[in-house]
């Protein structure tokens, strides 16, 4: 590992049409120490050719789409670097992201992860929005993104410790990442996609590294959009994965108080999902096929845990039902009301 060096690491599929604009954003970066490593997996698109030609960019080629956290593992086992910047191929950083995150982490030696404000790019009339100023996780274990399709504005201006970071443009201290890595795993690959980042964040948690957000550096992400979202596969995955994540994670007396809640809101959820995707229930038969292999991975994480249950349940916000219900995006709007505090310091 070399010190001072940050590995970025993006991983790609089909994104020739954005692509080009996320490289050409990090070799505008002024922070010097950066290697770059992309991680193909199975593009049709003519990305791979342009990334072979690309002398600076370390290429790791995959015959198929093997998902987002196995693609982001095969990185991370060559990266050299003291730091990892995971950044999407849609995500586009201004020229001193890298540099301020750097510094952020290297203030406090228990700072594993950090990110900048991510925004949407102004579309028509309407300026940037939120796209996440880091992560929260609800009580009923529904995690969402910070601010997520807010106006930028005063509220996302002010610095401090989140419950964890966003992987479209996240900045990890590499020690930390080898830190929580399970069976050898840094992100979960029966995750394959979606909340890969916030299993990350709560494993982080539980052995006591911190995570921090720096509204003075942005990155502008693009996200691929709601179609994608609500599509069967992603939303197959978005249910076991929930659920995968709290059978690995939550521990303590607490849990009890918050089971009703996961409860309820996984049948809403699976009703939801019935309706509009009912194809995507599979991912109930997904977690019990992968049951015995959580279950080894929590007995692994539990037992090397640092952090008492109590210090992480001020992490837990309340959802709030009646807002979401009012808007009918059970689930889906991934913004805090402007109420609850833009940054937490539980003590």
């Amino acid at each position: 590992m070399r010190p001072g060096l940050v590995s970025v690491i993006i991983v790609n599929w089909n994104g020739a049409h954005c692509l080009p604009a996320c490289l050409a954003a990090v070799r505008s970066q002024r922070y010097d120490s950066i290697e770059i490593i992309v991680v193909d997996n199975g593009s049709t698109d003519g990305s791979v050719a342009d990334l072979e030609a690309d002398p600076a960019v370390r290429l790791i080629k995959n015959g198929r789409n093997l998902g987002f956290a196995e693609a982001n593992n095969q990185a991370i086992a060559v990266a050299g670097g003291e730091f990892v910047l995971l950044l999407n191929n849609d995500a586009i950083l201004t020229e001193d992201y890298i540099g301020a995150l750097v510094g952020d982490l290297r203030q406090d030696e228990k700072r594993g992860s950090a990110s900048g404000k991510l925004l949407r790019p102004a579309s028509g009339n309407n300026g940037p929005t939120i796209d996440s100023v880091g992560h929260v996780m609800y009580r009923n274990l529904w995690p969402t993104n910070r601010g997520e399709g807010e106006p930028d504005g005063p509220a996302f201006d002010q610095p401090g410790e989140v419950f964890g970071v966003c992987a479209a443009a996240g900045l990890y201290r590499r020690a930390m990442l080898d830190d929580v890595a399970v069976e050898g795993e840094v992100l979960d690959s029966t995750f394959f996609a979606y909340l890969e980042d916030v299993d990350l964040d709560w494993r982080a948690r539980l052995r006591g590294w911190r995570s921090w957000y720096d509204p003075t550096v942005i990155a502008y992400h693009q996200r691929g959009g709601t179609g994608l979202w609500f599509s069967t596969r992603i939303q197959r995955h978005i249910l076991k994965n929930r659920i995968l994540m709290g059978i690995k994670n939550d521990a303590g007396p607490w849990i009890y108080r918050r089971l009703p809640g996961m409860a309820a809101f996984t049948a809403a959820k699976g009703l939801q999902v019935l309706v509009t995707r009912p194809g995507a229930l599979l991912g109930f038969v997904d977690v019990i096929r992968l049951l015995p292999a959580t279950w080894r991975k929590r007995r692994i994480i539990q037992r090397h845990r640092t952090a008492r249950p109590a210090a992480l349940e001020p992490w837990y916000e309340p959802y709030p039902y009646v807002r979401k219900i009012r808007e009918g995006r059970l689930g889906r709007s991934r913004r805090p009301s402007r109420a609850e505090p833009s940054v937490k310091r539980p003590t």
